[in-house]
């Protein structure tokens, strides 16, 4: 199961005309990223929620039925928000989800993406006879900041949430669930954490699986950028090597080259003279001469003013926005 359905509100301007999952990373939709790391792990049947501008998440949909083979698909449209709470209850209602013949269920956010091995955490999961798994980081960085901790036992049996920051371990909210699991979901329109996890607390059913392997999340637009960074800069992505960063250079009308091409979107235009450093451009961009974007956030088909200096900012509607 991949929430795709939430507004992305936190991301401001870059979701109001599409899903967060359809946004680029590194080049490639996120969701598309998210998928051909689901089948590299073997799963082959997918359910998606959608809500919040579903028509930019169907094409690539569609693209990952027919170019992903024995890949299976299913939608369940919310035309009403629900919360992870609730899109897992009416998917799990829609498809049998979590059924005692149809094994562990994989939930995940689709504004993430992933790069542990699961089958690891799956053999990690059934050996410890948990009803619940969860991918859990052992020293938690930066992208887990402004998020509740897993406090565990010694035995890796989650036993409570501590507060933003406090000790324990960063939840990258990846579930690994038995179907007996789903008996503590009440199907509110909170989320997973809120409604689902305090009753395998209560029981004594919920571990954590410890990985230090990379993970990146795009809520906001600092974590957008960071991440993007960070997964090139650590070589974490299949088909890219690891490199720093450099600056983009005109290359003609129709585009610009760098050390970091990947984070300049189709059909963006970097003028003679103009610099853009470890900045993420989306569609259509076009950065006047002599501008200079410097860790920073172009949003699609703006128009960077020749000269102009954004640093540090999310530049949208003719606006810098600090990160």
């Amino acid at each position: 199961m991949v929430f795709a359905a939430g507004r992305g509100e936190r991301m401001g301007p870059l979701t109001r005309d599409r899903a967060k999952p359809a946004l680029p990373f590194c080049g490639v939709p996120l969701l598309t990223r998210l998928f051909r790391w689901l089948t590299a792990a073997g799963v082959t049947e997918v359910v998606v929620n959608l809500h919040h501008h579903p028509e930019t998440l169907e094409p690539l949909l569609a693209s990952a039925g027919r170019t992903m083979p024995g890949l299976t698909i299913g939608r369940s449209p919310e035309p009403e928000l629900l919360g992870t709470s609730g899109g897992l209850s009416r998917a799990a209602a829609r498809f049998g989800l979590g059924s005692d013949t149809g094994g562990p269920l994989l939930v995940l956010n689709g504004d993430t993406l992933p790069t542990f091995d699961l089958g690891d955490m799956a053999g990690f999961h059934g050996a410890g006879g948990a009803e619940a798994t969860l991918l859990a980081d052992p020293r938690p960085g930066p992208e887990f900041s402004g998020e509740r901790r897993l406090e565990t036992g010694g035995d890796g049996v989650i036993t409570g949430l501590s507060g933003p920051g406090g000790p324990g371990l960063g939840f990258s909210g990846v579930w690994l669930l038995e179907p007996a699991a789903l008996r503590h979901l009440h199907g509110g329109r909170g989320g997973l954490s809120q409604d689902l996890l305090p009753g395998l607390i209560a029981a004594g059913t919920a571990r954590a699986f410890p990985s230090r392997a990379p993970w990146f999340e795009i809520g906001t637009p600092r974590r957008y950028l960071a991440a993007s960074r960070r997964a090139l800069e650590d070589g974490a992505l299949p088909e890219t090597p690891a490199r720093r960063a450099g600056a983009a250079e005109a290359r003609s009308r129709r585009g610009a080259a760098g050390q970091w091409p990947e984070l300049i979107g189709e059909g963006s235009v970097v003028e003679e003279q103009a610099c853009v450093e470890a900045s993420l451009l989306l569609e259509g961009v076009h950065v006047g001469a002599r501008a200079v974007v410097r860790d920073s956030i172009v949003a699609a088909s703006e128009t960077v003013p020749a000269g102009a200096r954004i640093e540090g900012a999310l530049f949208a509607g003719g606006v810098a926005m600090p990160l």
